[in-house]
């Protein structure tokens, strides 16, 4: 049996995964019929589909479905009820992943609101932007991000809530919230169109965009990645459901990135799988995670991925629960594949692509096609998406040629929050402008080869080289500066700096690592510098040139630059 008949096969088993042409904003799309048309419609359908008792497990707490459903309607009817919460008010969370972070997400969409996803190591000026981007009028926060949030809050309207927050008594807490609220109704219609979140993501502008993602979206990458599933275990001769083990998730990406809410979180209610939830990475921990809790699948950024396989190699052991082992985020390097199939023989080594904008959803590969061939991207996931490689005109070019990838499906974002220019560039007719080059063959597998934009991706993090330089030329001893990727074995990219400063500055890569502490995340921060005695160089436009600089600066070039 090959893909396509697969494809066929689970299309015609299963009628969950038919569709329709369906008209959305003005345009025609391929559109699941069949599944929950809305997140809360998605919680009702997981407690179907439940194989477990337990559904969040975090370090030694363990909340069931039937809790967890409790949990959401106590608190959706809190903020609708008690705080005034009304449908598309925007209400944001910044905390680690507690499994008060899950209810919360549920709970605020389920009331038709709208769940701001704030990144927990934005630096407080990063913060302040958020915040004023987004126009929350609450937000759900941990003490860690409270103290980072409290020195621009009395300039906002945002009421302020406290998450696992000891000795913080001054504010409303969700405890206090949990505890007094009452069980009742809640009263809203969502309609499957309807904003669901705004997650933020770096791209070529200086500040992160905010990603307007709707339940449909959401649903429709979530149905996706199911389907792929049942796909994949046809190819693998799985030809009974009923044969597979109970799908247990460690969830291992913060919950405000989308890989850790998609494919994790979402796709845990509809597969009826339990997740574990981490405080943070720990490749020790997450080892015997996977030996106690059973898990089945992780997908994470391929640095985690490479810290867990090392860390069960070096304990001599082979996981043999893990069915499924995903990297996405960045590009696993491709040597890489195959060192971790050797130590992990039993699990299935696999790839994906997707962006905040598509909900996660995109191409991916997984098995022997990703053994055999491990600098491909994979292939589109069926069956509601569309591709197409377009030239710099937007016409599509032939299989094998360069250009831009492009994705249709309903999961695309709505818009980009307060950006109707950056939203129009990305979105042409329905169609997802990734900005990502790469090429297509007639077998449907693309090759991701470069990128347009100017952003560096670390560790599955999305860098704006332009917000970079931007806090770099705050600093009154620089004159300018060009940022850029730097490869990295641990992350993929790393940042690069390439500074001009005043002839009489004593500034070092120290100094300007100190001068960027407050100013950006700590992944953001350069830590490779290079400093000149000149102008930059610039292209015929008088553009600053980064092509040329990055391949200055990584050849060792400047000397011949400087004509010395």
């Amino acid at each position: 049996m090959n893909y396509d008949q697969a494809v066929n096969e689970v299309l015609k088993a299963d009628s969950l995964f038919q569709f329709e042409e369906t008209e959305i904003r003005g345009i025609k799309f391929k559109a699941f019929k069949n599944t929950p048309k809305s997140l809360p419609d998605l919680l009702i359908y997981g407690k179907d589909k439940r194989e477990w008792d337990d559904f969040i497990i975090y370090e030694n707490e363990r909340i069931t479905y039937d809790d967890f459903l409790i949990q959401v309607k106590l608190l959706g009817s809190y903020l609708q009820n008690d705080l005034g919460v009304k449908k598309g008010d925007r209400i944001a969370v910044a905390m680690r992943n507690y499994p008060e972070y899950t209810v919360l997400f549920m709970a605020i969409v389920s009331i038709g609101a709208v769940i701001v996803f704030v990144n927990g190591w934005w630096t407080t000026e990063e913060m302040e932007y958020g915040f004023d981007d987004s126009g929350a009028s609450i937000c759900f926060a941990d003490s860690e991000r409270i103290e980072v949030i409290k020195p621009f809050v009395d300039k906002t309207n945002v009421k302020l809530i406290s998450v696992r927050a000891e000795g913080i008594n001054d504010i409303l807490s969700y405890e206090k919230i949990l505890k007094d609220s009452k069980n009742r109704d809640i009263k809203v219609n969502i309609d499957t169109d309807d904003d669901c979140a705004v997650m933020y993501t770096s791209g070529s502008t200086g500040h992160p965009k905010g990603v307007v993602l709707t339940h449909r979206g959401a649903i429709s990458a979530t149905f996706s990645w199911l389907m792929a599933e049942r796909v994949g275990g046809l190819l693998a001769g799985q030809e009974k459901l009923e044969t597979r083990r109970p799908s247990s998730i460690l969830n291992a990406s913060p919950l405000f990135h989308v890989n850790g809410t998609h494919p994790n979180f979402l796709y845990s209610i509809a597969r009826g799988s339990k997740i574990i939830l981490m405080y943070k990475w720990d490749p020790k921990e997450a080892v015997d995670i996977i030996e106690r809790e059973n898990v089945t699948r992780i997908t994470a950024v391929p640095t985690v991925v490479a810290d867990l396989v090392a860390e069960a190699s070096s304990q001599n052991k082979s996981l043999e629960t893990l069915e499924f082992l995903g990297a996405g985020g960045a590009k696993r390097p491709p040597p890489q594949v195959g060192v971790e199939k050797e130590a992990l023989p039993s699990t299935d080594i696999a790839s994906g692509y997707g962006m905040t904008e598509t909900n996660a959803l995109g191409i991916g590969i997984a098995g022997d096609e990703y053994l055999d061939n491990p600098e491909l991207a994979g292939r589109l996931y069926p069956p509601i998406q569309e591709i197409k490689i377009v030239d710099e005109k937007g016409k599509e070019v032939n299989y094998g040629e360069l250009g831009e990838i492009a994705l249709k499906s309903p999961a695309n974002m709505r818009c980009y929050l307060n950006k109707p220019e950056a939203t129009r560039d990305a979105l042409r007719d329905g169609w997802m402008y990734t900005g990502d080059l790469a090429t297509l063959n007639s077998n449907g597998f693309v090759v991701i080869r470069d990128r347009k934009k100017n952003i560096i991706i670390r560790g599955g993090e999305n860098i704006s080289c332009l917000e970079v330089e931007g806090a770099i030329q705050k600093h009154p001893d620089v004159v300018e500066s060009i940022v850029f990727p730097v490869p990295s074995n641990r992350f993929g990219e790393e940042v690069g700096a390439c500074i001009h400063a005043k002839a009489d500055h004593s500034l070092s890569n120290d100094g300007i690592i100190e001068f960027l502490k407050d100013k950006l995340a700590k992944f953001k921060i350069p830590v490779h510098f290079w400093w000149i005695n000149k102008s930059l160089p610039r292209g015929a436009t008088d553009k600053l040139d980064r092509i040329l600089t990055k391949k200055l600066c990584l050849d060792n070039e400047w000397k011949k630059f400087n004509g010395s």
